[in-house]
């Protein structure tokens, strides 16, 4: 009677627990990073009787979880995979956003400053028009000053992103550090309790969307983890965690190093891949750090096209044109970008030059000059012509030979003639005074539209709209990755909730299962107990 009371009771302490871990699978079915437990039963040594063996009832070995290392592998890589892209296309749609804006971008400006430009090339003695021409030309300087502003509020605030997450990445590997320390409080991964291991899981999950990870465990079911892959830096061992901190450069936004404080010593980690922070390290060196050079460049571009037409025509006043534009050699780029001109008659919407043909001139000859270049003196010679030589000689003695299309230089300017002249024809070239209703040099002002100065061949307009291409396919690939990789995501958690997660369905025919076990358990017990009342009774 002994051992059937003591396989009753066995039984129904082992039907408890049973019920109890069911009740708990169920009452966390919506807990995050539960992983649903069973339990390990085995049957007790028989004992032998004459020539046969009797059983001895079941013991409970432990309470396991249900785990799978490989799925969990695959869903921390997937997730890292997945965070990765997250900053790029935020962060990159912001600078989208900022260049596409009619206010804030670039395209409206130009098309402004060009309009006002056409326009004063029709009555380039206007006053209304050249004050209207210096408007949107201050106009287009704070455009530049404008967007450069705006991606330096983004550098800013993804370098914040960056300290915010690198904060929440160094509390993680301390409170891994500290799941580790309880974990090697036992030598084996089977006597450890299934709630401290899904702690340990869920902190390993949570490190793996702010970076790549690689994840060594130990018999005790600790474990060693790194960035990236089995050889990069370390980021938990088996004591101590290490202290991550970034460094930012003021003039190159895609200058983003991380340290490693590892026992002490900090030292730049290379290894810094996938997440929410190698994806914010790839929106600054893939999309805002081309973004600003490229903006810088086109300021330059546009500062140096632009004055070398105003500062090869004449103004109002008949003086040769000075700047329009200036950029702060303090400042640089987009942000010093400036106007510097304030007076609309000081507007050079005039030729440079006037070339008057002699009033003897017996020849069918003209002669016009070409785009003057920067920084070309401002000549003021008589050329007088000798058909017999077939050269002009200037008023100082010196030759000007004409080649078979015409050109010959004066200085650094090139003039082309036209027609036939004859000797003793002379042309006077001087400064383009008193021509106020002269347009051509503004009329260069407008072609500057359609001209190709970029390094690339491409006009300012295009060169801008490059630009921001650029940001938009580099977004555009991130859309398109994540995608691809929400749906292996989803395939990862689809996975793990197959393994790990609570089946209401399965934890429903388990509850009756163990209920009715109980129950026939506890029968045992009455089972013994009368059987033993009947042996006392009998006498």
């Amino acid at each position: 009677m002994t051992d059937l009371l003591n396989i009753g009771a066995q039984a129904t302490q082992l039907y408890k627990s049973a019920l109890t871990t069911v009740s708990n699978n169920i009452a966390n079915l919506n807990t995050e990073g539960y992983s649903r437990q069973s339990l390990d039963i085995s049957a007790n040594t028989m004992i032998p009787i004459g020539n046969t063996y009797l059983g001895t009832g079941s013991t409970l070995n432990q309470i396991t979880r249900a785990y799978n290392g490989f799925v969990e592998t695959n869903l921390r890589d997937t997730s890292s995979d997945l965070y990765n892209q997250q900053p790029v296309i935020d962060y990159g749609n912001r600078v989208i956003d900022i260049f596409g804006s009619p206010t804030s971008g670039l395209t409206s400006a130009l098309d402004r400053f060009y309009e006002a430009s056409a326009t004063l090339s029709t009555d380039p003695a206007s006053v209304p028009q050249r004050n209207i021409f210096l408007t949107e030309a201050e106009s287009l300087a704070s455009s530049f000053q404008s967007l450069s502003g705006h991606l330096d509020d983004i550098d800013q605030e993804s370098q914040l992103d960056i300290n915010l997450q690198l904060s929440t990445l160094n509390n993680l590997t301390q409170q891994l550090v500290e799941v580790n320390a309880q974990l090697d409080r036992k030598p084996s991964l089977d006597q450890q309790p299934p709630e401290l291991l899904d702690q340990r899981d869920n902190l390993l999950r949570e490190l793996s969307e702010l970076v790549k990870i690689d994840v060594n465990e130990r018999a005790s079911g600790g474990v060693e983890v790194r960035l990236d892959s089995s050889a990069g830096t370390v980021l938990v061992n088996q004591l101590t965690s290490a202290t991550f901190t970034a460094s930012f450069s003021a003039n190159d936004p895609g200058a983003t190093k991380i340290f490693a404080n590892v026992h002490g010593s900090s030292s730049e980690t290379l290894s810094v891949t996938g997440g929410l922070l190698g994806g914010l390290i790839n929106f600054r060196g893939q999309i805002l750090a081309p973004a600003v050079t490229d903006l810088d460049s086109l300021a330059v571009t546009v500062n140096a096209e632009i004055n070398a037409i105003q500062t090869t025509g004449v103004d109002l006043n008949g003086e040769r044109g000075t700047a329009l534009f200036e950029i702060d050699p303090n400042i640089g780029g987009a942000a010093g970008f400036n106007i510097i001109l304030t007076d609309p008659s000081k507007v050079a919407a005039a030729g440079l030059l006037r070339i008057t043909k002699g009033d003897a001139n017996t020849g069918s000859a003209s002669l016009d000059y070409l785009t003057i270049p920067t920084g070309a003196a401002t000549p003021a010679v008589t050329l007088t012509y000798d058909d017999v030589a077939g050269t002009f000689t200037d008023s100082s003695g010196g030759l000007h030979i004409p080649d078979v299309n015409g050109l010959f230089s004066v200085g650094a300017i090139t003039f082309e003639l036209q027609g036939v002249p004859s000797t003793g024809d002379t042309f006077e070239i001087g400064l383009n005074t008193n021509a106020a209703g002269d347009n051509r040099n503004m009329a260069l002002m407008v072609q500057l539209q359609n001209k190709s100065v970029m390094p690339n061949g491409n006009s300012i307009s295009a060169g801008y709209a490059e630009i921001v291409n650029g940001a938009g396919n580099r977004v555009s690939l991130a859309m398109i990755s994540q995608d691809a990789m929400q749906a292996i995501y989803d395939q990862a958690i689809q996975a793990k909730g197959m393994v790990s997660g609570v089946n209401l369905d399965q934890e429903a025919s388990d509850l009756i299962r163990f209920q009715q076990a109980y129950q026939a358990s506890a029968q045992i017990i009455q089972t013994a107990s009368e059987l033993f009342d009947a042996i006392l009774a009998v006498r």
